[in-house]
């Protein structure tokens, strides 16, 4: 059945489901009504703890390494149930240092929430698992 025009489409509420819970974070406030409770929370190979872990509290596991750690989206790229982000991710080590890097990551969407995160040093690597082209 075709969609109304000006109806958006499935993947399109998923990016802005996505938008959403950045603007919510950039606020200040809580985004926990968009993320499912047993959201599966993946690391990389290449992480210091790779594999998956379960829960929307492990989003905040960051902050444990880098207190102010802050992401700021460039990007938003639709990918069906998926919806890559890139962007910038900045904070200060436990050595005072500053850092920034670029990172991308991929946000799972089904039932209008979030329900699995990966994230990539490389946005490149965002971009592939998704089967996008960078």
């Amino acid at each position: 059945m075709p969609r109304a025009r000006g109806t958006p489409s499935m993947s399109e509420e998923n990016v802005e489901l996505v938008r959403r819970i950045y603007a919510l974070w950039d606020a200040g406030e809580s985004a926990r009504e968009l993320i499912d409770r047993d959201l599966e929370y993946e690391n990389p190979p290449y992480a210091v703890e790779a594999g998956v872990k379960r829960g929307r509290s492990t989003l905040g596991a960051i902050r444990e390494v880098y207190p102010d750690f802050r992401f700021e989206p460039e990007q938003y790229r639709d990918a069906g149930a998926d919806v890559v982000v890139i962007g910038v991710a900045r904070g200060t080590g436990a050595s005072g240092v500053r850092i920034q890097w670029r990172q991308g990551y991929v946000w799972t969407i089904r039932d209008g929430r979030a329900v699995r995160f990966r994230w990539f040093n490389d946005p490149a690597e965002a971009l592939q698992a998704t089967g996008l082209e960078a």
